[in-house]
């Protein structure tokens, strides 16, 4: 759907696949041409920028996250995230005040699948750890409880009560494959490492919460229509023998997402820019950008390095050590038609300096509404008219960038 803010911008909404995270709802401009409304910038339809300005609504709020993924279960309520995989059995589960715990009473099913009362949240990317701790002192004999990745196949990690301890279970159905080890102790800490680029997740546990064990195989993750949902985050008991079990108290879930504050603008830093396409560096030659091997010598000299100015808006300027002037998009934009300027020509001179999450970086001209560009294993000078990135990041508009120690003059 489309929108029009109370400043006469327009705005759509979309949803999107994120590999087996599921759909996801971005946010992109909207530029209307001959009376139809497209995605994305005047000069780049259709390819709407990963990151760009807000919309100007004529109102203010604090940064904040959408949801509080942690939760330990001190209630009176469970976190808004949670949501119940099937109908919850409502007597079966609680919110313990006195041990501030999440109570799930180990209900007969014959499998993961058919559990009742699974408590379920969406996975984060593009990275992402969740860890459950676990008080077993209460599962009876045949019950199982644990944090698994809900979807099909899924995957789960658990805890088994024996006389002496626990039994810790990793199962993969998309293999059948199980593999266990036996733990001293009542209470554990299970852990799933999911990485959404790749759609893999490993598992561990720790009896400390502190050192933490890897246990079985990397498990493969899909998005896929049967249940046509991305996977999810669970929190499971259930009692394998047919019979209703004993209790088993979660005392904490926490998410903690690496990526999640993404790369800073190097703002006032002189960085040196590489090509992720073919590790090229980027330089000043004849007053144009190029690029070239790193065993070149203009890549060990100052025409590689670049001072990033800080513009406002995730905006920035690249300031040329080697050449005292701004890198700046004449004409439009074309092969060689990147130069330096000893003057600042505001949306020409200026770049929307784009992280991609993997500490790599694209650069959007403000003139073009394109991609700082190069054809990879050429030396071909630099255009700023590539549309976006291709799927392997490979197509030459994706950088990476190393902070380089320069003294001003």
């Amino acid at each position: 759907g489309i929108v029009e803010t109370q400043s006469g911008e327009w705005w759509g909404f979309s949803m999107m696949d994120y590999n087996s995270i599921g759909r996801v709802t971005t946010l992109s401009p909207v530029t209307w041409v001959d009376g139809w409304p497209y995605f994305g910038l005047e000069s780049n339809l259709t390819r709407a920028p990963r990151s760009w300005v807000k919309p100007t609504t004529g109102f203010e709020s604090e940064p904040k996250a959408l949801f509080q993924r942690n939760d330990d279960f001190s209630g009176p309520e469970l976190n808004p995230i949670w949501q119940w995989n099937h109908h919850p059995v409502a007597e079966k589960w609680e919110l313990d005040p006195r041990s501030e715990s999440l109570n799930l009473t180990a209900q007969p099913a014959e499998n993961f699948w058919r559990a009742k009362n699974t408590l379920t949240q969406r996975t984060v990317g593009p990275e992402s750890f969740a860890t459950a701790e676990l008080d077993a002192s209460d599962l009876e004999k045949g019950d199982i409880a644990g944090l698994a990745l809900l979807n099909l196949p899924y995957a789960w990690l658990g805890a088994e009560p024996t006389a002496n301890g626990l039994t810790i279970t990793q199962f993969d159905q998309r293999t059948g494959k199980t593999v266990s080890v036996e733990v001293a102790g009542k209470k554990i800490w299970l852990r799933t490492h999911s990485d959404f680029d790749r759609d893999l997740s490993w598992f561990s546990y720790s009896t400390d919460g502190k050192e933490y064990h890897a246990i079985g195989t990397e498990f493969e993750m899909v998005y896929q229509l049967k249940t046509f949902q991305g996977v999810r985050f669970g929190l499971f008991a259930y009692n394998q023998t047919g019979r209703e079990g004993g209790v088993a108290r979660f005392l904490d879930f926490k998410v903690d997402e690496p990526r999640a504050e993404r790369t800073p603008i190097p703002d006032g830093k002189t960085i040196k820019l590489t090509n992720f396409a073919d590790s090229s560096v980027v330089v000043v030659w004849r007053n144009m950008l190029r690029p070239v091997s790193a065993n070149n010598p203009l890549a060990q000299s100052d025409a590689a390095l670049f001072k990033v100015i800080d513009q406002g808006l995730g905006r920035v300027s690249l300031y040329s050590v080697a050449q005292q002037g701004f890198v700046t998009v004449s004409g439009l934009g074309h092969l060689a038609e990147i130069k330096i300027t000893k003057q600042h020509y505001d949306d020409a001179s200026d770049f929307q300096w784009i992280d991609m999450l993997r500490d790599d970086l694209m650069l959007l001209s403000l003139k073009t509404h394109r991609y700082l560009h190069t054809d990879p294993h050429t030396s071909h000078p630099y255009s700023a008219l590539s549309p976006g990135a291709e799927p392997n990041r490979k197509g030459g508009a994706v950088f990476q960038f190393k902070l380089i120690p320069h003294e001003p003059e």
